[in-house]
């Protein structure tokens, strides 16, 4: 189904929906803080990277719909990877422990300046707030098996979209909070995201060991 697409959930659709997430939301809450607890790492945003070795990197277009009746929707999006990328800019993962999207974001929600974006959901494109953060979870897993990490959790679209990872099997669709991407790796990594005036930009760097 394309981005055009003129289908919208019926009342009953969105309120099973509606039932169910909330559900699946405690869920995992429960399991984060008991059965599987993931920890937040801190950020050093001026960590100096053009010492460290550039070990993968993946980068998108942000402007990709030519429908007018999408700017504003593809605005927010852009907004909302903004947002998101600063919480991820010069993250320190250690050796071996677990990334998890949503535990370094946090929830997308008005009050933290998030707009609404496009979400791509039961097979077609609605506006939503925190919209369009699949495109950095897409780009963190695309670099995440370039550098060779090991992937814990990782969901596809239920729906592709032309000239998107999704086509290449290298996207990871997310939802606040049960829907997660989460991999780890056997050296320290250090992420980069960010966006230029066209793209999302995300690298891995590795810290340079001094010889012995």
């Amino acid at each position: 189904m394309s981005d055009h697409s003129s289908f919208q959930p019926t009342r009953r659709q969105y309120m099973i929906f509606w039932v169910k997430s909330r559900l699946l939301m405690v869920k995992r809450a429960v399991r984060n803080l008991w059965l599987d607890p993931v920890k937040k790492f801190y950020l050093n945003p001026g960590a100096d990277l053009t010492g460290m070795t550039l070990v993968a990197e993946s980068i998108s277009p942000l402007w990709t719909e030519i429908n007018a009746s999408e700017k504003i929707l593809q605005a927010g999006k852009v907004e909302n990877l903004r947002r998101a990328t600063l919480a991820l800019n010069g993250l320190h993962l250690p050796t071996n422990q677990m990334f998890s999207f949503w535990q370094q974001v946090g929830r997308p929600t008005k009050s933290r300046g998030y707009r609404q974006g496009r979400e791509l959901r039961q097979g077609c494109i609605i506006p939503t707030i925190g919209g369009g953060l699949c495109q950095l979870s897409n780009a963190l897993y695309d670099a995440a098996l370039r550098a060779g990490c090991t992937i814990t959790e990782r969901h596809p679209h239920s729906q592709i979209i032309p000239g998107s990872l999704a086509e290449q099997g290298r996207d990871a669709t997310v939802f606040w909070n049960y829907i997660d991407l989460r991999f780890s790796y056997h050296q320290d990594l250090y992420l980069e995201t960010a966006l230029s005036k066209d793209h999302l930009i995300v690298r891995y760097y590795l810290e340079n060991k001094p010889s012995s």
